[in-house]
């Protein structure tokens, strides 16, 4: 089916239209209002986020509805005759695949072991039950079900099959996209080609993320492995589900069968610089990289260059560590970036900078923290507080803290509340999930181009994953908590990652939070509301754009249509999955069989030969040309640029250890036993110094 047949919503947006800043104010400001959210603020004095209960029924919004379109060879109806109960279910999820919807079972009416009716929905039929009795769970669940009463029914009628008696062809939601459409549960399915394979690569010790990764390679790509990763590692599952409590004893017993078949065998037992940022769902996301052979000034300038050059507009903000040569890079390249450090490498270096007497003061530690980690401090109040902090604990003259506080401006929270979402990235964790996924798809042993195609692989890991999400949040509805307005609205134009962060700031603040007063400056709305500790708080608004386009749902936002062109379905691979399937299916139907094996290969023998001719020999040629084909190159007769020498980098190698990480270290070691002094502790009769202080006494 052409994917033109689903509904697509266009909203454009501009993330740097609108911006809001945060400031603490106790102006009067005039009452003037008219913007976007006239449908949400509530009056002057009252409740920012008062209940919509009120509003008539006549306003609520009519039901979507969509009849998908598809060739009418495909499409059930009413009369249509199946032999059996399987032919008729099979048929009408081929038909729902077509269009790009999942379904189930809703029940069936038995004669003794004959199904005399058979009622088939759409997946997203009915609606979830809420007990609000039963707390509620930490874990947040939103719900495919959206009322849906699309179905089928088939009839048993003796001597002529399963009838369909009733179809209803009519959705109340969208149908699934076509980039969207191999992640339904129709399009996941583990059959004899993965069933095969997986146990295969499971004999060989290859886990479930490689395994997924070779079967793309096999049948051609991700949108032709027909199922997941995670019913890869369902399938893995089972299998170790099957011997479950009876492992140990089955290889005991073959250990028992090889030692009567072989006397002499004998057996006992006793009991690289990636760019990383955010997606819309709040997911870290890489979006370029560059291999460096030292990391001074220079090679940075280099980089950011080249970057920026790449992107065609240099980034609003960056966050590093405090590599030197990399500061020195930002500023002289990317003079409009907002340069921020990572704080989690600042925070952690405050234990070893402090002085002795400090070490175990955890009120220190904490008026740091509460000092460093606020998002409501000011500036000013910042300052203040950090001087109070050191002077208060002797800190005054120390170095390290007087360097940090002249360089506050690189890495305090406070001095970042006029960025929109600074607060999104404060630590390495994005930095750090980044390297453990890329150290699945590659290795330190690869040449560069085997490098760049490991990295193409895992950005197409990322690529799916983003879809598959996008699929998910696509088709269901998050639950919300409360009655506003402002909850509502917002459920509807942010993702999950979005969404989530949102409804639990409505939530805190729905019993706390007053609008105060409200006013237009040119093109910014200017609101004053009111805290649960009685300060004011003045929050500015851009009408020009909407500045929520960073977390929008992928519905709402348009596409390219070199990518939709690019998603039409190739045959020829689509036909290379399926002869897999049919070569599995005959040879684990016939394995153990020396008759059929040997008709099988005959059969293959005369395939060959009448398409091939007189038969396929693999000359010298043909393996070079694999191997060509693996790199998607050739080798080149002539070599200008050599490989790169191996150089350390500042994070290979070993470096001193801390005196905090050496005392970690000692602590985790375990102890023994010392012959000399009879002590347990990390030493020994060599090194003990009870035995040393004897020997210098005498």
């Amino acid at each position: 089916m052409d994917d033109s047949s689903n509904p697509s919503h266009t909203t454009e947006f501009s993330p740097e239209a609108g911006k809001i800043h945060g400031t603490t104010s106790t102006e009067n400001i005039n009452d003037n209002h008219g913007s976007i959210f006239d449908e949400l603020q509530s009056p002057v004095g009252g409740s920012l986020f008062d209940s919509d209960s009120d509003s008539s029924e006549d306003e609520e919004l009519e039901p979507v509805s969509h009849i998908p379109e598809c060739p009418s060879q495909m499409k059930p109806h009413i009369g249509q005759v199946f032999h059996t109960s399987d032919d008729a279910t099979v048929f009408y999820n081929k038909y729902a695949r077509q269009v790009g919807f999942d379904t189930r079972k809703r029940g069936s009416k038995r004669v003794g072991d004959l199904v005399t009716w058979l009622y088939v929905v759409c997946s997203r039929e009915g609606e979830k039950r809420v007990n609000y009795k039963q707390p509620e769970t930490k874990r947040r669940r939103s719900s495919r079900k959206c009322l849906c009463k699309a179905k089928v029914a088939f009839k048993f009628c003796k001597g002529t099959g399963y009838v369909v008696k009733q179809f209803e062809d009519r959705h109340n939601h969208d149908m699934v996209q076509l980039r969207h459409k191999r992640f339904m549960r129709l399009n996941r399915n583990i059959d004899s080609v993965h069933q095969k394979f997986i146990a295969d690569c499971a004999s060989a010790n290859i886990g479930p993320t490689l395994t997924f990764s070779l079967l793309s390679e096999v049948l051609g790509g991700l949108d032709y492995v027909g199922c997941t990763i995670v019913e890869v590692r369902n399938y893995r599952r089972d299998l170790r589900a099957y011997v479950d409590g009876a492992d140990a004893q089955m290889v005991l017993n073959d250990m028992n069968w090889k030692n009567e078949i072989c006397s002499s065998f004998t057996y006992d037992f006793e009991v690289f610089a990636p760019f990383m940022g955010k997606d819309n769902q709040s997911r870290p996301v890489t979006f370029g990289a560059g291999l460096l052979s030292k990391e001074n000034a220079p090679s940075f300038e280099w980089l950011f260059e080249k970057f920026v050059k790449c992107m065609g507009a240099a980034p609003k903000l960056i966050i590093t560590d405090q590599d030197l040569g990399m500061k020195v890079a930002v500023d002289s390249v990317l003079v409009d970036t907002r340069h921020r450090w990572y704080m989690w490498h600042i925070m952690f270096k405050v234990v070893e900078k402090l002085p002795k007497n400090q070490l175990h003061n955890e009120d220190l530690k904490k008026e740091l923290n509460k000092c460093v980690w606020s998002e409501l401090t000011d500036p000013e109040e910042f300052e203040e507080t950090w001087q109070e902090i050191m002077e208060k604990y002797g800190l005054t003259n120390n170095d390290w803290f007087s360097t940090m506080f002249a360089n506050r401006k690189f890495w305090v929270l406070a001095y970042f509340r006029d960025f929109p979402m600074s607060s999104l990235i404060k630590t390495t964790s994005v930095s750090e999930s980044r390297n453990s996924f890329f150290k699945r798809y590659t290795k330190s042993r690869c040449n560069l181009v085997e490098f760049l195609m490991h990295y193409n692989n895992a950005l197409d890991g990322q690529k799916s994953n983003s879809n598959r999400f996008e699929y998910h949040y696509s088709n269901t509805t998050p639950m919300l908590k409360t009655n506003s307005a402002l909850e509502r609205h917002a459920s509807t134009i942010y993702s999950d990652g979005g969404f989530k962060a949102i409804q639990e700031e409505i939530e805190d603040a729905i019993d706390c939070c007053t609008m105060v007063k409200t006013s237009i400056e040119d093109d910014t709305e200017i609101y004053v509301i009111n805290d649960k500790f009685s300060k004011d708080w003045s929050v500015s608004y851009s009408v020009t754009g909407d500045s929520y386009s960073n977390f929008v749902k992928p519905v709402h936002c348009g596409f390219v249509d070199d990518i939709e062109k690019a998603l039409i379905i190739d045959l020829a691979t689509q036909e290379w999955r399926d002869m897999h399937g049919d070569y599995f299916e005959v040879a684990q139907t016939i394995k153990g069989n020396v008759d059929q094996i040997r008709a099988f290969r005959q059969i293959i023998a005369e395939g060959k030969k009448a398409i091939f001719g007189e038969g396929i020999v693999l000359s010298i040629s043909d393996k070079r040309q694999m191997i060509e084909n693996f790199y998607r190159s050739q080798a080149p007769s002539e070599v200008d640029v050599h490989p790169p020498d191996v150089v350390k980098t500042k994070g290979s190698g070993r470096r001193p250890l801390t005196r905090l990480e050496q005392a970690m270290k000692m602590k985790a070691k375990p102890g023994r036993k010392c012959a000399e002094c009879g002590e347990v502790g990390n030493h020994d009769g060599r090194n003990c110094k009870k035995i040393k202080e004897k020997q210098k006494t005498k």
